[in-house]
């Protein structure tokens, strides 16, 4: 059992750490870059990205559904199993 701790602990930290410093570095590299990433914002059209958004809804409407039922689905499982595990 103590090996498990030991080794669950050190893939977490194996994990966080490289991610940890991508972080660092990403938030660095944005706070350089910022003013860069502006100043190319106005030349976009905004008329198109919006009409390419208003175009894509249903895509978004259908994985907001998906989620729903998806969750729908969890929750009435969990409920027929704590009445399994209950009676």
């Amino acid at each position: 059992m103590r090996k498990a701790q030991i080794l669950a602990t050190a893939l977490t930290l194996g994990l966080a750490i490289p991610f940890s410093f991508l972080a660092i570095l990403g938030t660095a590299w944005v706070t350089d870059h910022l003013p860069t990433v502006i100043r190319s914002l106005p030349p976009v059209q905004w008329q198109l990205v919006f009409r390419e958004g208003s175009a894509r809804w249903p895509e978004v409407a259908g994985m907001v559904v998906g989620q729903l039922l998806i969750l729908a689905l969890l929750i009435a499982a969990r409920r027929s199993q704590n009445a399994a595990n209950g009676a």
